[in-house]
């Protein structure tokens, strides 16, 4: 084959890369094109993306690509500098080792637990604004060669074209995730619990199941602000969204519809069930340890609708969390134990000696 020829299917290569990658809309399918091109050009037996986890600086194996044997390498961890993988990210350059027994950087770690047998290894790293955040190995030539020199090269221009693809993909899931997400709490926002109802109501229609909603909001929250600051107001509603995250289901969706108003949207969920939630979320605010610096409690309104009424769940809901402030508000003359201090005139007591 001629080199002219050898340069025009590289070339083939690199415009059907571009282009299939370009075509991927998440971060997965941006790191799954990639692998897949990497595996068509090279023809490695295995081959494996590992990504650097900021915290401990290890290397993790997140795709991995080849036989049964190296399934068991998905998830495993290498430590700072250790292996050829560990050596890339450290030393941030590309490496070739045709033969890895008579190379020290080599560590057979891997392959023993992989039961596996290295014998050529290829590597680059993956570097986003000056930064090692990855690297891409490839182990053993089908045809059993070693790796050359100029697969390093081309591996190389792979992993730069790569790099800049996964952090487009990287960005664009991470506004995706924030436009979702409420800054102050984690929680999903007032725009993911449109989301979520517009995928749920349809869902309710085709199942015939109920779904259930709960309202929630801090009792007199304008004044914990007003008299506490706003720094404890939002401990207070920080505390409060870790307690309604720990007291449901994964599969229902918390949100944080705006101030001191939250939203809890349970699929499959009778009204029965729901109020159990509510008991437990209120329990749980009762019995935690660790509260904020200020006392509060929280109204809580719930209702599950069916396929019929499905529609005016959200409004309903509402109400039913107005009745629950009102309840408290009529009963509140009852509760002597804890208002009896504020009828007591402590600045001016009496004197026992005018008697």
């Amino acid at each position: 084959m001629s080199e002219n020829t050898e340069d025009l299917i590289r070339l083939s290569f690199f415009t059907d890369m571009a282009r299939d990658i370009a075509s991927a809309t998440t971060l997965e399918e941006t790191l799954d094109e990639i692998m897949h091109h990497v595996g068509a050009m090279f023809t490695p037996r295995n081959w494996s993306l590992l990504l650097r986890d900021s915290d401990t600086n290890e290397l993790v194996f997140t795709l991995v690509t080849g036989g049964d044997e190296v399934k068991t390498l998905r998830g495993q961890r290498i430590a700072p500098g250790r292996g050829i993988a560990g050596w890339i990210a450290e030393n941030r350059r590309p490496l070739v080792i045709a033969d890895v027994t008579v190379d020290p950087r080599f560590d057979p770690s891997m392959d023993e637990l992989s039961n596996f047998k290295t014998e050529s290894i290829i590597g680059v790293p993956l570097v986003s604004r000056d930064e090692v955040f990855g690297v891409i190995e490839l182990v053993n030539k089908l045809n059993g060669e070693p790796f050359t020199a100029l697969d390093l090269k081309v591996l190389s221009t792979i992993a730069d074209f790569a790099a800049i693809a996964i952090e487009k993909a990287y960005y664009l899931n991470a506004l995706h995730s924030m436009a979702l997400e409420d800054e102050l709490t984690g929680l999903a926002n007032r725009r993911a619990l449109t989301r979520t109802l517009d995928h749920e109501i349809p869902r309710v229609r085709r199942t015939g199941e109920t779904l259930a909603m709960l309202m929630v909001d801090v009792d007199d929250f304008k004044n914990i602000n007003d008299t506490r600051g706003h720094v404890l107001g939002d401990e207070v509603l920080k505390h409060l969204a870790r307690t309604l995250s720990g007291n449901v289901r994964e599969m229902d969706t918390v949100c944080r519809y705006g101030g001191d108003e939250f939203v809890i949207v349970m699929p499959a969920t009778t009204e029965e069930e729901a109020r159990d939630v509510r008991n437990r979320i209120l329990s749980a605010l009762d019995d935690d340890e660790h509260k904020p610096d200020v006392p509060y409690t929280v109204s809580i309104g719930v209702h599950a609708a069916g396929p019929e009424a499905v529609e005016t769940l959200f409004e309903k809901t509402d109400v039913r969390l107005y009745r629950d402030k009102e309840q408290k508000r009529d009963s509140g003359i009852d509760r002597m134990s804890r208002h009896l201090t504020e009828f007591v005139d402590t600045d001016n007591p009496r004197d026992e000696s005018a008697r």
